[in-house]
């Protein structure tokens, strides 16, 4: 009876039984306490980032990509100048004239009406060519480009009575190039003779009824007209002073100089 009772316990050597035994040490459980008290308490998460590095991060990155953008040349394997301009040798667009910058803007938006010969419609639209509406001051003809023009009218013995819508702010909104165009082809073209619309009347002319919102009438579109601007005047060229020849040839020689000193750019050999 003794000796089942004696068994029924743990086995001193079983791994329960030793560390039961180690739990009851009083000195285990005091450096186990420090050990739990010096350590930190676990936490789930990351440590952030700090902002400023960010903000470090992205400002090199924008300053890269304007840096590649200006200074790869495209990444030509030929290029090694940091002013390389792949640019350069794009030709120049050509600046057409007045006249033929009007005949387009003519053709998109008056033939309809003006027909394409300027001949109008007998009726209905007025004719512009030989009219001295558009020949003789330039003021009626910007006037009515800048705000149109509605009403009764007589143009060469036909009576018209219709609209003509606005060109300028009110309406088409065309810039003053292209009103000075359009206006310098009207006078100009299907045996018309008249001095060229300049950009510079246009903007005086549109600096007065730029503001208008209604269209002319006759006979307001043809009164109280302004001085007609004088043709501006070349300035004569100055007399060549002696020794000129002399003077053309060393700069002709400088302008080569300058053409070769510009071809010399820093070029990187690779021999390997």
């Amino acid at each position: 009876m003794s000796e089942q009772k004696h068994n029924s316990g743990p086995h001193p050597d079983n791994k329960d039984s030793l560390e039961h035994a180690a739990m009851q040490d009083e000195q285990m459980q005091e450096v186990h306490a420090q050990l739990m008290r010096e350590k930190e308490e676990p936490e789930e998460g990351f440590s952030p980032v700090p902002i400023f590095l960010m903000f470090l991060f992205a400002t090199l990155c924008f300053w890269g990509g304007v840096y590649l953008v200006h200074y790869s040349a495209n990444f030509r394997w030929d290029a090694y100048s940091p002013y390389f301009d792949p640019n350069a040798d794009k030709p120049v667009p050509v600046e057409i004239t007045l006249f033929a910058r009007g005949e387009k803007i003519f053709r998109n938006n008056c033939a309809v009406c003006h027909q394409g010969t300027g001949v109008g419609v007998p009726g209905v639209y007025p004719p512009i060519a030989g009219s001295d509406w558009v020949t003789e001051h330039p003021q009626v003809l910007a006037r009515v480009l800048i705000n149109g023009l509605n009403g009764p009218i007589e143009v060469m013995g036909g009576k018209y009575n219709g609209n003509m819508p606005a060109f300028g702010p009110t309406g088409l909104n065309l810039s003053d190039k292209d009103l000075a165009g359009v206006m310098t082809y009207i006078r100009q073209e299907w045996g018309n003779s008249a001095p060229d619309m300049t950009v510079a009347m246009v903007e005086s002319y549109k600096a007065l009824y730029a503001s208008r919102s209604s269209p002319w009438n006759y006979p307001a579109v043809k009164a109280d007209l302004d001085p007609i601007p004088e043709p501006a005047v070349e300035a004569p060229a100055e007399a060549a002073p002696e020794g000129s020849e002399a003077t053309e040839a060393e700069a002709e020689a400088e302008t080569a100089a300058q053409g070769a000193r510009s071809d010399e750019l820093p070029v990187i050999a690779a021999a390997h």
